[in-house]
């Protein structure tokens, strides 16, 4: 397969299988709400007094990912909401490499709406954490982690009708564990050593650290190995999905 072919194939599956694709619709679901839930929880924390650079971050990162999640869940799900699930998984096609190949425009769409996010949150509560080119990376970073996790929802989404069941669990998950919204160390005793297992966990450990290259630098592999972990997770549950005919 040529890179034309790949990127041909992603954007044909993204214009099929989205209903919201049309400019009020993007706009509302990747532009709009991101920045909205941004600014709640940013004023939530600074009504309460706490830093409220972390939580722009993490908000900001959190709108990337949640694009990436629940993109690569309807890439699937809507396959069996348009009856179309049993002629995709009889075409000839490597379905493993055909959800990550769905995946392309959802991380294109989780960059940009995280950016915005953090540009327009930044502007209006006047507060620039990290310069934009720092913020640039560590986005990259968190997407490609949550690309891992997208791929074990996908796999899911094989298996069970409920399309939003899934990405719901994952994103909430996210938000309690990832250090996003609280610090690792808030969470009850039990809870504490599962943060750093969850996507964007290692990012906002170094966020929260306080301003610097230093230390940001040390979370980078961290998140890039969790990330991997969830890929690998992601591969198994697709394969095992798939070795029982998937509900349609």
């Amino acid at each position: 397969m040529t890179m034309s072919d790949l990127l041909r194939g992603a954007a044909l599956s993204y214009r099929a299988l989205f209903t919201w694709l049309n400019p009020l619709g993007y706009l509302s679901s990747r532009i709009v709400r991101p920045i909205g839930i941004a600014v709640a929880f940013t004023a939530t924390t600074s009504h309460y007094g706490a830093p409220l650079g972390p939580t722009l971050v993490g908000t900001s990162l959190l709108a990337g990912a949640h694009a990436v999640i629940y993109g690569m869940a309807l890439a699937v799900g809507n396959e069996r909401n348009f009856g179309t699930m049993p002629i995709w998984l009889a075409s000839p096609q490597n379905i493993l490499g055909a959800v990550c190949q769905r995946a392309l425009p959802h991380l294109a769409d989780g960059f940009v709406s995280g950016f915005l996010t953090y540009l327009v949150c930044s502007a209006l509560y006047r507060n620039l954490l990290l310069p934009i080119d720092v913020f640039a990376v560590l986005l990259l970073l968190a997407l490609v982690s949550a690309f891992g996790t997208g791929l074990v929802v996908a796999g899911l989404n094989l298996r069970v009708r409920d399309t939003f069941l899934w990405p719901n669990i994952a994103v909430l998950a996210m938000i309690l564990f990832s250090g996003v919204l609280l610090a690792p160390a808030q969470l009850p005793g039990l809870l504490r050593p599962a943060a750093s297992a969850f996507p964007l966990s290692h990012l906002m450990s170094s966020v929260r650290a306080g301003p610097g290259l230093g230390h940001l630098a040390d979370s980078v592999l961290a998140e890039l190995v969790t990330g991997a972990c969830w890929a690998a997770a992601g591969v198994l549950v697709v394969r095992f999905a798939l070795r029982r005919r998937p509900s349609d």
